[in-house]
């Protein structure tokens, strides 16, 4: 009916909210490095299960078999 009478509540409302949420916004950005880079992810090589592996052989029978494979 007569604008200046009735303000416009819902848009100063939005207009507040929007305020609010560029603020925190701002403050979220402040509290984070400024540049946050990706690095690779360190690699680790798990140990060796050795409970796995067969025992070696004897030093004297691996002579033997590469004598063997030789002639």
């Amino acid at each position: 009916m007569f604008p200046a009478a009735h303000p416009d509540i819902m848009g100063q409302l939005a207009r507040e909210r929007v305020a609010e949420l560029r603020a925190d916004a701002e403050r979220h950005r402040r509290g984070r490095p400024f540049l946050a880079s990706w690095r690779k992810a360190r690699f680790v090589e798990p140990a060796a299960d050795l409970s796995r592996v067969p025992p070696a052989a004897a030093p004297e029978a691996a002579e033997a078999a590469e004598a063997g494979r030789a002639a």
